[in-house]
């Protein structure tokens, strides 16, 4: 009696829940419910998203990587050829079927379903390159590569529903990167991962709103954006400096210049090197009225990419977090106190000589500073807390965590002023 009223319990659940439960059980488990009634026997068929992974193991012979190569593709063609109504979600993360036809099949099959979401994942050494079929699905909205490479056909005008757009470990060259973001013209999300093959990105993007980027790159350049609100660009080679002209345009206003509706700002690797090339103005040409947080990776011991800080500081009206961390030199190679104050002379009188300059940071709440212990640090510090009218926290850690230089910083922590009487210091060491 008792598995029978079980069993009529499952079969009578409203067609809703059944459909709720599919959806969160994993692709395999969710076939496997069509053993528990007749009415389940069928509900599988209309799952609308499809997610499918292929189980690493490196220890495997050949043998057995075969066979599980052909469980995964059997699978997943069974999946797709007994499915019915619309896929929402195709996602498929595997080590090994990038050379393999019969995934242009499947993405041949999704552009003719409607698909919305794809996601393929593969992995270093077997780069997927990307179907020509996947540039109809005319109903995606969400596209996520990682290890493909993308040739776009002659034809292809952009995916007029896109969204977001995800490329991680993605070869393609400057015309593709910059045709496709152009195009995709409600484009929202772009996150670009270690891409390879380019060497330029080109933004023109009437509303994008936010930007990631991890990589390399000669040049970068927001050409439309207005939308834009979140940037963050982790610029991971050094920069070879160049020759200037006389009256060229720095980097700082030509990249961030037209940002106007920027709420977050990060800059970490050599970003602020790259920004610091050409001729810099005394203030940014724009007022970030809308800028909230800002996080630098920064030499202050560069007096170009101090003059990019304060910039940024002097444009940034409204800004209430401001994250720094100090790179450069490590301060512990000078074994002198006295030496390394003459290695560092030439910036060191730079925060100083702001004293009369009208920088007032009227919204600042939160600062937070890994530093080195360098001079012109501790001179950045004492320039932000005479200028900072209602700060409530500054965090500074120091790395390394010497004794000399944990005296020093401490020392001078405590002298110096606040023009916030709220102002609290928080050292950790």
């Amino acid at each position: 009696m008792g598995r029978s009223h079980s069993s009529d319990i499952i079969s009578n659940l409203p067609d809703l829940i059944i459909e709720t439960i599919l959806v969160h059980l994993p692709i395999r488990d969710a076939i496997t419910t069509s053993l528990l009634s007749n009415k389940w026997r069928y509900k599988w068929t209309t799952i609308p998203n499809l997610v499918f992974a292929e189980e690493k193991d490196v220890r495997s012979s050949t043998i057995r990587r075969e066979l599980r190569i052909n469980k995964l593709v059997n699978f997943v063609d069974r999946v797709l050829l007994n499915h019915k109504g619309s896929i929402h979600k195709f996602e498929l993360s595997t080590y090994s079927l990038a050379g393999y036809a019969v995934i242009d099949s499947w993405i041949l099959f999704l552009s003719k379903n409607g698909v919305k979401e794809i996601v393929l994942t593969f992995s270093i050494g077997n780069l997927y390159e990307v179907h020509s079929s996947l540039f109809s699905c005319d109903a995606i909205c969400c596209l996520n590569l990682c290890y493909c490479i993308l040739k776009p056909p002659p034809m292809f005008k952009g995916f007029s529903n896109l969204r977001s757009l995800d490329l991680v470990v993605v070869t393609l060259t400057d015309e593709v990167l910059e045709s496709m973001i152009s195009s995709c013209t409600v484009l929202e999300t772009l996150r670009l991962i270690q891409l390879e093959g380019y060497s330029c990105i080109k933004i023109c993007s009437p509303n994008l709103q936010h930007f990631y980027f991890e990589g390399e790159f000669a040049d970068i350049c927001f050409i439309y954006a207005p939308l834009l609100s979140f940037v963050s660009i982790t610029l991971e080679i050094t920069v070879v400096k160049k020759d200037v002209e006389q009256g060229e345009i720095s980097n700082l206003v030509r990249v961030l210049g037209c940002l106007t509706g920027l709420e977050e700002l990060v800059i970490r690797g050599f970003l602020m090197e790259f920004l610091a090339m050409g001729s810099l103005p005394k203030d940014v040409p724009v007022t970030y009225d809308r800028l909230k947080s800002i996080c630098l990776h920064t030499n202050f011991q560069d007096l170009n990419q101090s003059l990019v800080m304060l910039c940024l500081l002097q444009s940034s009206p409204n800004l209430q977090t401001l994250e720094l961390v100090a790179k450069g030199e490590d301060a512990t190679k000078y074994a002198d106190a006295t030496e390394y104050a003459d290695a560092t002379e030439y910036v060191e009188d730079f925060w100083k000589a702001q004293g009369g300059l009208n920088c007032s940071m009227n919204q600042l709440l939160v600062v937070k500073i890994r530093m080195l212990g360098a001079q012109p640090e501790l001179d950045f510090i004492e320039f932000l807390l005479a200028r900072s009218l209602v700060l409530e926290i500054l965090s500074v850690s120091l790395v390394p965590n010497e004794i000399f230089l944990v005296s020093k910083v401490t020392r001078a922590l405590v002298r110096f002023p606040r023009a916030s009487a709220k102002a609290e210091i928080n050292y950790r060491g």
